[in-house]
Order: C-alpha cells, then sequence, then structure tokens
C-alpha cells in the first residue's frame, strides 16, 4: 500500500498542478493567476488540520475518501464549471488526499523511511503538471484506477489504530527509538491490507501531552516554517531538477534516520547545510535543498508522536505550517542562521520528546 500511496500523491499533485495550469495559460491577468493560486493553496494546505481531525473522528470515513476525491479532482479539471469552481474543488479533493493517506501512513508504520517515501513524489507530479509536460487526463486516469484499488482494499480490512505508536513512546528514547523500530515487522505486509496492531499496554495508555511536548511540538511546527521558506523554487532552466532533489531529500531524510538514528541524522543535515555553504553555484543550491528536505520525515514523525491519538489532524497541522513560505515571498533569512535554527529546533524537540516520555 505504500508503494500505491507514493504514486496517489505523484498523481494527486499532478492533477492539480495541470489543471492549474490550464487555466494559467489561458489567463491573461497575472493578478487573476495570482488570485486563484493562493486560493488552491490555502485550500489544498490550510484545511488539512480541520479534515485530519474530522477523519479521527470518524475514522470509517476514510473508507470513502479516495472515491471522494476521485470525483472533486474530476470535477475539477472540468474548465466549464469556472476557474472558481474548479479551484475550490481540486483544493479538497487534494487536502482530503494528503490527510486520508497520510494518517493511514501514520497509523500504519512506525518508522520514518515511509513517512519520507511517501511524501517524496508529491514534488515531481507538481513540476509535471505546473510545466504542462503531462496534462490532467492522464494523471486523472491512473488515479482513478489506484483510488479504486485503495477502496477496494479498505474495504476489506480494518483501519489501524491512531494509537499504534504509542509503545515506542513510552519504552524507548529519542536516542533509542529509530534503531528500535526500524527492527519491528510493520504491522502488516503489504499483500494482506490493513490489520489493527496490538492493543497497547495499559500502563501505557496515556502519553504525556502536556508542556514538554506542547513545547516540542511548537518547535517543530517553527522548523517546517523555516522548510517552507528555505526550500525555495526552481530557477526556469532547472524546472524538473529541484522536484527530483526535494523528492530524493524527503526520501533520503527518513531513510538515513532508521539506519543511523534520529541524533546522528540532525548532525548529518546539519553538516550537509554546512558543506552546502562553503561550495557556490547549482551544486551549492542541489545540496541545500536536499538538505533542508531531509527533515520532513523526521518533523512529521515527531510531531505525531506528540499527539498520536489524532494522525489525521498532526499531519494535516505539519503540512498548514507550509502555508507562510507560499504566501509571504518577501521574507528572507540568510541561509547561514536557517541551517542553524533548523539544527536547534530539531534538537531542543527531540530531546524535549525523550524527557517527556522518560
Amino acid at each position: 500500500m505504500l508503494a500505491i500511496f507514493t504514486v496517489l500523491h505523484f498523481l494527486v499533485d499532478g492533477i492539480c498542478a495541470a489543471a492549474m495550469a490550464a487555466y494559467a495559460v489561458k489567463e491573461p491577468l497575472l493578478a487573476s493567476i495570482v488570485y486563484y493560486f493562493s486560493l488552491y493553496n490555502a485550500i489544498a494546505f490550510g484545511t488539512q488540520w480541520l479534515t485530519g481531525w474530522l477523519f479521527d473522528k470518524k475514522e470509517n470515513w476514510i473508507r470513502y475518501a479516495f472515491l471522494f476525491v476521485l470525483l472533486t479532482l474530476g470535477l475539477g479539471t472540468q474548465s466549464a464549471l469556472g476557474i472558481r469552481t474548479q479551484t475550490l474543488l481540486l483544493g479538497i479533493g487534494n487536502s482530503v488526499f494528503h490527510v486520508a493517506a497520510g494518517s493511514l501512513v501514520l497509523r500504519r508504520y512506525t518508522t520514518y523511511k515511509e513517512l519520507g517515501i511517501f511524501v517524496s513524489s508529491g514534488a515531481v507530479g507538481l513540476a509535471l503538471g505546473l510545466n504542462c509536460i503531462v496534462g490532467p487526463y492522464p494523471f486523472l486516469f491512473a488515479c482513478a484506477v489506484l483510488c479504486a484499488v485503495v477502496t477496494r482494499r479498505l474495504w476489506r480490512a480494518d483501519i489501524p489504530e491512531a494509537v499504534a505508536v504509542q509503545t515506542v513512546l513510552t519504552n524507548l528514547s529519542i536516542d533509542t527509538v529509530s534503531d528500535a523500530v526500524s527492527s519491528q515487522k510493520t504491522l502488516q505486509t503489504e499483500a494482506e491490507g490493513f490489520c489493527p496492531p496490538e492493543t497497547p499496554d495499559s500502563n501505557s495508555s496515556t502519553v504525556p501531552l502536556r508542556r514538554l511536548t506542547g513545547l516540542c511540538l511548537i518547535l517543530l511546527l517553527g522548523c517546517i516554517v523555516l522548510r517552507g521558506f528555505g526550500s525555495g523554487g526552481a530557477a526556469s532552466p532547472y524546472v524538473m531538477l529541484f522536484p527530483c532533489v526535494f523528492a530524493a531529500g524527503k526520501a533520503l531524510g527518513g531513510v538515513v534516520c532508521d539506519r543511523a538514528g534520529y541524533p546522528k541524522t540532525i548532525l548529518f543535515i546539519f553538516l550537509l547545510s554546512f558543506l552546502a555553504l562553503q561550495l557556490s553555484g547549482l551544486l551549492a543550491a542541489v545540496l541545500l535543498v536536499l538538505a533542508f528536505n531531509m527533515t520532513m520525515p523526521l518533523t512529521l514523525r515527531l510531531v505525531h508522536w506528540c499527539n498520536p491519538r489524532y494522525p489525521g489532524m498532526m499531519f494535516g497541522l505539519a503540512a498548514g505550517c507550509l502555508l507562510p513560505g507560499v504566501f509571504y515571498k518577501g521574507f528572507s533569512i540568510p541561509p547561514q542562521g536557517m541551517a542553524v535554527l533548523q539544527f536547534l529546533c530539531l534538537a531542543a524537540a527531540g530531546w524535549l520528546l525523550q524527557k517527556s516520555v522518560d
């Protein structure tokens, strides 16, 4: 299922980007283009926390989510409905997909690499659609097939428990959690679909969420805001290079964290950023973007660990923190400062989370 969700992420972002690009190439007014793209981003990213909260409260709704996504995205590609309606439909469909698939990945796995792999493909689909390399209908056709497959499998299996990560939180510190959980068997094999995990110990039924985890959450969300400003956009000659770097960074961050552990990974990210800042030109930009994107699976996992009973809401909350980087293009911070701040936020969040579970 992880492979299907990863491909669907690529397709959903591709559909939305291609449909919006099809409007933009025909629209003579730049102000209108900016308005509708901003409206789309506000809906697609800004509503994910609310959509996630609803799915957390009504878990059975996830079974219908992918058919709903297909319906909204399919209608959103129809220019006859008008760009305002298209924008609303595409934004809602994108929001529902990200939260439904993201929360299932969070529920099913306890390691980092699955999150990194899942989120990695979206940037590539976005670039293909925005640059009109692929139109909306090839994306839509493939999306229809996979949505049908996912819906069928969800109807034949149970939704995983939202508190599956609880035993990891209560039994392990942040310094050892990556090595331990990476050796765990996943909650179920790919062929078997979704099954509920084992019921956690009664002694570990309450995850400490008060001051320490609250401050940890603030630090993690601040790190995501920084990444939203620091990931940057691709210059026109490199319309596909940087999206591929985004994807590689997200996947690499998860894999490295599972192999080396959380503390060594954030140190590696910091050193990679430092190396990039000693260079210049395209190589420096590629390494810096790679380093910034490596933090994504780390922040997603730890944000969920701050409140494991609400995977959909926490995934959506993390996604919403990318919005400032989308809307406030005038904000700038030296890359040296951004690298240091990211490292400090991640290190402090890890330390606080360890204290909260000790």
